[in-house]
């Protein structure tokens, strides 16, 4: 199922644009930044946390045509607002 995050208090798209910083193209898993990847599903948003490569490329596969914004998080910042440590 993956990472996904849930914060309680607002949306997860006014989470990643508050807490998160947009960028172009997803960015390199660090041992303090993860890519985020805000996608649309049509009836609905969610926000996957490229935690690995594996999860990475789940996300960037050509052949996935949804709309996606890409975002780099802090894994301090993920940890509040998703199941992260689990996935480490």
């Amino acid at each position: 199922m993956g990472c996904y995050i849930n914060p309680k208090d607002m949306t997860k798209e006014a989470w990643l644009y508050k807490f998160a910083k947009p960028v172009p193209e997803p960015t390199t898993i660090t041992e303090s930044e993860v890519p985020v990847c805000l996608v649309d599903n049509g009836p609905f948003t969610a926000a996957a946390v490229a935690y690995d490569l594996r999860e990475l490329e789940a996300f960037i596969r050509p052949e996935d045509r949804r709309p996606k914004v890409w975002f780099s998080a802090s894994r301090a910042e993920l940890y509040k607002v998703s199941d992260l440590k689990n996935y480490e």
